[in-house]
């Protein structure tokens, strides 16, 4: 059971980084991080708390999207159809793979988030070539199995991938809000079957995301973009070195095999 004051944190992380969200289309890796160190949860279990508040904040993500015409229904079903058995194959793996390897990939997320979070976007006047069904499912599995044994929602990894495949930016952005609804919902689902996932806490960080979407997204076009990219690209790459500083550190500790014991004594428990 959180504290008062931990759950006043989540909370309030949740509303923050939702208007961050709303605003950039970036952030949202950033929130197992501060589940994990800042309100003390296990990394499993903040992953599946993650996973589960996105659910909700997606359903109104993708809706405020879909009102700017940003979402195609074409590529959004091949990339969900992808993404459906990945999120659920990656939700098992977190079961088996020990607490360090999983924040060591949470650092290298934050990283590849960052750097992409770093770049400017660039205005496109054409309209992306055409990206077959196979292309699109194959997207989907990858970014569906790395999202649920990371916590992401899905758009730190989809994004790139799309730009780098010649798709616009504004389509980009609206497909990466669409894949966290199955990603969220096939991963929750195999999260609650283990029993990961707190409902209460979960539904609670839900709606601040949701809040904090809804109330970002409106303030997108009257705040400084470039600014707001910048501060949270930096955010995101300095949690990544300090995650990654920090497992370093704990490996050449006397204790350093504390976390992956700890991961494996979750499990021995819980199996």
């Amino acid at each position: 059971m959180l504290s008062a004051g931990s759950l006043v944190f989540v909370a309030v992380s949740g509303l923050l980084l939702g208007v961050a969200v709303g605003c950039t289309g970036v952030g949202g890796v950033l929130l197992v991080p501060l589940l994990l160190y800042g309100a003390g949860l296990e990394v499993q279990r903040a992953i599946a708390l993650a996973l589960y508040s996105y659910l909700l904040s997606g359903v109104v993500a993708v809706i405020l999207y879909a009102r700017r015409g940003s979402i195609r229904g074409r590529p959004a079903g091949w990339l969900c159809l992808g993404a459906l058995p990945g999120a659920y194959l990656g939700a098992r793996a977190v079961h088996f793979v020990p607490g360090g390897l999983l924040q060591a990939l949470i650092a290298v997320a934050l990283l590849a988030a960052g750097l992409h979070a770093a770049s400017p976007p660039k205005a496109e006047s054409h309209p992306g070539r055409v990206l077959g069904g196979a292309v699109l499912v194959a997207l989907g599995g990858v970014t569906g199995f790395v999202s649920a044994l990371v916590g992401g929602g899905g758009a730190f990894l989809l994004v790139p991938l799309l730009l780098a495949l010649g798709q616009p930016l504004l389509l980009a952005v609206g497909l990466g809000q669409v894949i966290q609804l199955p990603i969220s919902a096939v991963a929750s689902y195999a999260n609650l079957r283990a029993g990961l996932v707190d409902i209460a806490l979960g539904t609670e960080l839900a709606v601040c995301l949701a809040l904090g979407i809804a109330v970002g997204t409106p303030l997108a076009h009257a705040l400084p973009q470039l600014s707001l990219r910048r501060v949270l690209a930096l955010t995101m790459l300095l949690a990544g070195l300090a995650i990654g500083v920090r497992l370093v550190l704990r490996q050449k500790s006397p204790t350093g095999t504390g976390t992956t014991l700890q991961g494996a004594h979750f499990f021995a428990v819980r199996h």
